[in-house]
């Protein structure tokens, strides 16, 4: 979808004597629609082939400012917009005067401020995202909720308090944070939080890491509000984010990917679950992606698919050649009714059985994880940190060591390339320090 802004005619209006500027909003070639917009200018400020103010001409900062300002969350509402009407099948012949509409009605002065809910319904709503991803922004929301509740329970002179967008700042981010980090103890010295907002897992303790991607979407949600024009406050200009802590990635070696491969397992359901984890392994996918799959996401003897979390971003095709195990799995189950590639189970139940399976195989070889609670080292066996992610890592750890190309990799793993994140999943061991130091030598 395009989004254009337009100057269709240079005669000036009576009451203003500046001239509106039209809004282009196409999709394919079959949709276009143009409407005009209440933002007025002065024809020779505008510059068509680029279509926004002209860079060099002498405009009042002030204005030049405010129709910016302006023309961007009005962007960033059509575009919400479109993501919703598409999604409800209404976009239709009035679609866009509609919206214009609803926009000009919701921000005007005396209606301008939405709650919180209200807009974070209308940001999650309007980002197209796998379903795990959507679940994990309503478990913000929730937290929210639930801080409203401590707050009101914790300080018997604000009984009324709520999560406001404009005057939450650094000191109520600071306290939304501890609250977080240790909920699992405020909500046992004050009931009434789970009574008010009910919660059906029991909430345990956050690590820094799991703190760090709620601050994430947090920060995210604030700055669309900001550029669509609903909240001018911006809180987190000063607040330190949590800090993610990450230790060495590990990874599985090869000969113990093939040992869990032929260890008999003493369940059907065990069986099938170990066999999705082996092609994990092999393919390199995230979990998310691996749920999705289908009998057509192989041709040829080849898995190609889009990335779900960076389809909005790239959208490139990630395109992995399958080796012989992988190819010996899908054969397995290509039989089996139904489009799904392979017989997945929900996540959590897949997690549980990768443990299962590694136990079964006799997989409990010590390891050095990083406890993401205090930060320090410790020693646990194998099977009891095994998850789908492990399949990941190792995919990515083994390839690097051979190739110790990250790029290469991770047109593999779906990571953009240069991703920060991607250092996660290499592993410096000592054959590659090795290799590095070798090349100081001169004879």
């Amino acid at each position: 979808m395009t989004i254009r802004f337009e100057l269709r005619t240079t005669k000036k209006r009576a009451d203003g004597g500046r001239v509106p500027l039209h809004v282009s909003v196409s999709a394919g070639r079959n949709f276009r629609k143009r409407q005009v917009t209440k933002v007025l200018i002065e024809p020779a400020w505008w510059d068509a082939r680029a279509a926004e103010l002209k860079k060099r001409r002498p405009i009042p900062e002030a204005e030049r400012g405010a129709i910016t300002k302006e023309l961007s969350a009005l962007k960033s509402f059509i575009s919400n917009a479109y993501v919703i009407g598409k999604g409800q099948g209404e976009i239709g012949p009035s679609w866009l005067g509609k919206t214009l509409e609803t926009y000009y009605g919701i921000t005007t002065p005396e209606s301008r401020k939405k709650s919180f809910d209200e807009l974070f319904t209308l940001y999650a709503d309007g980002r197209e995202m796998s379903l795990s991803r959507r679940r994990h922004y309503y478990v913000l929301q929730r937290m929210v909720h639930r801080f409203e509740a401590f707050v009101r329970a914790s300080a018997p002179d604000n009984p009324g308090y709520v999560f406001d967008l404009e005057e939450v700042n650094l000191d109520t981010l600071t306290n939304l944070r501890d609250y977080v980090k240790d909920e699992h103890l405020w909500v046992k010295r004050f009931p009434q939080i789970l009574s008010a907002c009910p919660e059906t897992r029991e909430i345990s303790k956050r690590s820094d890491n799991y703190l760090n991607s709620l601050f994430k979407l947090l920060k995210a949600f604030f700055s669309w509000c900001n550029k669509a024009g609903f909240v001018q406050n911006r809180p987190f200009t000063d607040f330190e984010m949590p800090r993610e802590k990450y230790g060495t990635p590990i990874i599985m070696t090869l000969d113990e990917v093939e040992r869990l491969y032929r260890a008999p397992m003493p369940t059907r359901r065990l069986d099938e679950q170990r066999d999705i984890f082996v092609f994990q392994c092999n393919v390199g996918c995230r979990v998310g992606d691996l749920m999705g799959f289908t009998k057509n996401a192989v041709q040829n003897g080849t898995l190609e698919y889009i990335a779900s979390k960076t389809r909005h971003s790239s959208g490139r095709t990630v395109v992995v050649p399958l080796n012989a195990i992988a190819r010996e799995i899908v054969e397995k189950y290509k039989n089996r009714p139904g489009e799904r590639l392979l017989p997945f189970i929900d996540a959590q139940s897949y997690n549980s059985c990768i443990r299962a399976a590694f136990t079964a195989a006799g997989l409990t070889r010590m390891v050095t994880a990083l406890d993401p609670f205090t930060g320090r080292e410790v020693r646990r066996p194998l099977n009891e940190l095994a998850s789908s992610h492990l399949a990941r890592r190792t995919f990515a750890g083994n390839i690097y060591r051979q190739v110790k190309d990250p790029n290469l990799v991770a047109s593999l793993t779906g990571h953009a390339e240069g991703s920060r994140a991607f250092n996660r999943y290499r592993e410096i061991d000592l054959e590659m320090k090795q290799d590095l130091v070798k090349m100081l030598e001169w004879r």
